[in-house]
């Protein structure tokens, strides 16, 4: 069995191209323009998976991810005394999937599947990753040390997550303004994995 340090660094890089390699595709041969959804919200993720070429890196990438993350957590939160969030974030991992498989199909059925798909698992991913940041004891100093950029991550995480909710619940017209929000959760969950990585210090094997 790998490392765990080397389990989240596939997982991380897994995800990063799986995300990064359609759009570059989408962009380069002609299907979308050429701007920065980080700070334009030009298109959402899905719009820039889904297109021609760009769908075929994107599904089989981003299901090994899922499945390398699904796989992640009950070791990361093995110590974990909220076991309860192994379990949240292997189904966020399974609606991974489920939102990976209905991408760029069409009808009602494929459209729900992913709304919810996608939903659940940002929000069960997320609630998974702070479970494993909080958990630790704040009086142990070690922590906050040896993991400072993984906290301070986890806290934007959670600024991000309640300032967008706005804009998806009440606020109409305002689709850039999700898209950029969207890019940005989903780099901080993926990049939560590299810094848990850089500072892990247990070689779980």
């Amino acid at each position: 069995m790998i490392s765990l340090k080397s389990h989240l660094l596939i997982v991380f890089i897994l995800s990063f191209l799986a995300v990064h390699i359609p759009l570059l595709l989408s962009t380069v041969n002609g299907y979308l323009e050429v701007c920065n959804p980080y700070l334009d919200g030009c298109f959402s993720i899905s719009r820039s998976s889904r297109q021609p070429i760009s769908i075929f890196v994107f599904k089989p990438l981003m299901i090994i991810s899922a499945l390398g993350l699904y796989f992640l957590w009950p070791r990361l939160l093995k110590k974990n005394s909220k076991r309860i969030f192994i379990f949240i974030g292997q189904i966020g991992s399974l609606f991974l999937i489920v939102y990976t498989f209905a991408l760029g199909n069409d009808g009602n059925l494929y459209e729900i599947m992913r709304r919810y798909g996608i939903f659940i698992f940002y929000v069960f991913t997320l609630f998974s990753q702070w479970a494993y940041c909080f958990s630790f004891n704040p009086i142990e100093k070690e922590f906050f040390s040896r993991n400072r950029k993984l906290f301070y991550l986890s806290i934007l995480q959670i600024i991000m997550f309640l300032s967008s909710s706005p804009f998806y619940i009440y606020i109409k017209n305002d689709g850039y303004i999700e898209n950029i929000y969207e890019w940005w959760i989903t780099l901080s969950i993926i990049i939560w994995f590299f810094v848990n990585f850089l500072y892990y210090n247990y070689d779980d094997r």
